[in-house]
């Protein structure tokens, strides 16, 4: 005797980008009470701090996990897993860290307006030549590069020596980048030479 079968209704997409958003703001609202209610810094001051810490967590954290992504994809011998990166690589190169390190740049810029510290100070200087090398790299080099592995995947195919080339040279530069992005936090961390 034959089962009927049964119609595969498809689950319902429940969306998380409201709550996500919620948190979000929950993050903005605690992190701006936290900085007008600073101890230690004026309060504007704290709140460009807040912002300009906040979002460099997030873009030397994003940068840094693509790096091991990278490195596991190039361990696992899966040409597809390497395209796969690259095209998520351009992706939050573009659209994600592109504005974050903007965003850092200019709440840097909104802290040192607000203080007295100088802007020849040797760790100032290392934080903006650093910051200006890696901002580059990710819109001269990383970014095109990435769209490239995408289109020699489609064209040549993933396992296409052109293809395995440019991914591997795109890792190490990404690797160089991520070094450089973690001087500029030991940098602006220690303030060396002060």
């Amino acid at each position: 005797m034959e089962t009927p079968a049964i119609a595969a209704v498809p689950a319902e997409r429940r969306s998380s980008a409201p709550l996500t958003a919620a948190i979000g703001l929950g993050v903005l609202v605690v992190g701006a009470l936290f900085a007008f209610n600073s101890a230690w810094y004026e309060h504007w001051y704290a709140l460009f701090r807040v912002v300009h810490v906040g979002v460099a967590v997030f873009w030397v954290g994003g940068g840094l996990m693509l790096t091991v992504l990278g490195l596991k994809a190039e361990a696992s011998d899966d040409p597809n897993e390497m395209v796969t990166l690259a095209r998520w690589a351009a992706a939050v190169g573009e659209r994600i860290f592109a504005p974050a390190g903007l965003v850092v740049l200019l709440m840097g810029i909104a802290m040192m307006i607000h203080t007295d510290l100088g802007w020849g100070r040797f760790w100032v200087v290392a934080g903006l030549v650093g910051y200006a090398l890696t901002f580059a790299l990710g819109i001269a080099v990383l970014g095109p590069q990435a769209k490239r592995i995408t289109a020699l995947a489609e064209s040549k195919g993933p396992t296409a020596p052109e293809t395995l080339a440019a991914i591997s040279r795109t890792l190490v530069i990404a690797r160089v980048d991520a070094a450089v992005l973690l001087l500029v936090v030991a940098d602006m961390v220690t303030k060396p030479f002060s």
